[in-house]
């Protein structure tokens, strides 16, 4: 008999041990799987928490086998509809806000799983990455080709803002400052969603889904904020001073002006019914929710997207009505700035916001850009360091009871941002907003369609809301600054070639030698 010759229907010897070993994988998962989910159910936390083994296989699976464009878009819901317990400080909850703690806190602390310490979005993130980078490889065409590259400058821009990341970060160790990788998440997150939606969301049709889930999920927290105060009533003893957080101000002023936008670039009976139907909905959630934020958010949107687009139709009409109507809207202000009544809420919202004479909050905020400027003397170039804090040169309020890294991360981020990582950081990560913007603008007045000049709004519009949070809060620190301004950026990068805001770079043609 020669050596390595088998019968028909046989296989040599060696080629059953890798077949036996593949054939235990479905074994060996589901014993991972019934283990984990026991240990879950032991644990003593959440019940729902045993589901979770299961649920993130099949999820697994699902993105294995969906196109990334409807992945990311559900990861895209949750991550702005998912209540997480910093909504509403713990004052009442609904039983699902375990997939929001899930998605936006440290697995370890969410399940108390030891050792686990990263989010469920990082998870999410490296699985759906992953699948990229497979289906890339293998040349896979579940996902469809790219119909324009994005803007090539973002690149530039992205280097360089992990750039002044990274040198912040090794800034403030050199100074013996710990590591903060709260704060790098913070910075880091929304690069991460911005090249997963850039890798998912390539054509017109993804902006409009991308679009949709906006407003989606803006629909369900109005929902929910109503449901809050209205519930909250019955088991807390009154309703709360807020239903949910101040991210959800991005969400609604997002929404709001998408819908708007939408209709007077689309005049029809179909999207002024939408809008009659949806918009009373986000102004409850709005109005429950009581942040002041969110007006200022809506007002600044609506002033850029009308200096974008005064040109139009739509824009000459609106600055008819606004010259005829300024006497008006003078003499309202002025009557109304010492009144208290509901007929002057309006101009109660705008004191509150710029008299820090007549609201403590507005004061506390005063006080706290004080202490950071005059922290940012230590070190103005480089600041000093990711790992570090201001200084309270003037004595204010103690909020450590709801923030106690008010100091580390302050509410106003962008002066933060100085404090931290100087001029030279700051300014490179800023450049990141202040691109999408420049590129929303051009791809607004290049657009060829009514659906192109939707999607420049609706970024430049994002943006305006998120550098508001960012000003008047945490920014950053909210889930959906990050969703939001990470969408924004891979739209505009898109949209901006798709219109020729930055056209693309003629390939250039190596020379030849005969």
């Amino acid at each position: 008999m020669r050596l390595g010759f088998h019968p028909a229907g046989t296989s040599a010897p060696g080629a059953m041990l890798p077949r036996a070993v593949a054939g235990l994988g479905p074994l060996v998962l589901f014993a991972a799987v019934a283990g984990a989910t026991l240990a879950a159910a032991v644990s003593g936390g959440n019940p729902a928490l045993a589901l979770l083994p299961a649920a993130l296989v099949g999820l697994a699976y699902a993105a294995a086998s969906a196109p990334l464009r409807l992945s990311a878009a559900a990861l895209l819901a949750l991550l702005l509809a998912a209540e997480d317990h910093g909504d509403i400080a713990l004052q009442w909850r609904s039983p699902l806000a375990v997939v929001g703690d899930l998605l936006h806190f440290r697995v370890d602390a969410v399940a108390g799983i030891p050792g686990v310490a990263v989010t469920g979005t990082e998870v999410a993130l490296a699985l759906l990455f992953a699948v990229w980078v497979r289906r890339r490889a293998r040349g896979d065409r579940t996902d469809a080709p790219d119909v324009v590259e994005p803007a090539s400058i973002l690149r530039s821009v992205l280097v360089l803002y992990v750039g002044a990341v990274v040198l912040s970060e090794v800034v403030g160790l050199a100074r013996g400052l710990p590591l903060a990788p709260w704060k790098l998440r913070n910075l880091l997150h929304p690069l991460a969603l911005a090249l997963l939606f850039l890798a998912a969301f390539r054509a017109e049709r993804d902006q409009l889904l991308a679009g949709r889930v906006v407003v989606f999920a803006a629909l369900c927290r109005a929902v929910q904020a109503v449901v809050v105060q209205q519930v909250a009533a019955a088991e807390t003893g009154g309703p709360l001073a807020h239903a949910t957080s101040h991210g959800d101000s991005v969400l609604f002023s997002v929404a709001m002006v998408l819908l708007v936008v939408d209709l007077a670039e689309r005049p029809d009976g179909r999207r002024l019914l939408r809008a009659a139907v949806l918009l009373p909905v986000l102004l409850m959630g709005a109005v429950e929710n009581n942040r002041r934020i969110l007006w200022v958010m809506v007002g600044l949107m609506l002033i850029a997207w009308y200096a974008v687009g005064r040109r139009q139709a739509w824009g000459r009409a609106v600055t008819r009505v606004l010259v005829f109507s300024l006497p008006v809207v003078a003499l309202y202000v002025g009557v109304g700035w010492d009144r208290g009544s509901r007929v002057f809420a309006p101009v109660k919202i705008l004191r509150g916001v710029t008299d820090t004479s007549r609201d403590r909050s507005a004061y506390w905020r005063e006080v706290e850009n004080w202490n950071i400027a005059m922290s940012m003397r230590q070190s103005p170039l480089l600041g000093v360091g990711l790992g570090g804090e201001y200084t309270e040169v003037m004595a204010n309020d103690d909020v450590s009871a709801g923030f106690k890294e008010y100091r580390e991360w302050p509410h106003n981020t962008v002066l933060g941002l100085l404090l931290l990582m100087g001029v030279f950081g700051a300014t490179a990560v800023l450049l990141l907003p202040a691109l999408v913007v420049f590129l929303s603008v051009r791809s607004y007045r290049l657009a060829a369609t009514a659906s192109q000049r939707v999607a420049a709004a609706g970024t430049l519009a994002a943006v305006v809301a998120c550098q508001v949070l960012a000003w008047g809060d945490t920014g950053a620190h909210f889930p959906q600054y990050k969703v939001v301004l990470a969408l924004a950026v891979a739209v505009s990068a898109r949209l901006a070639s798709a219109t020729g805001a930055w056209p693309a770079r003629p390939r250039q043609l190596r020379p030849t030698f005969a």
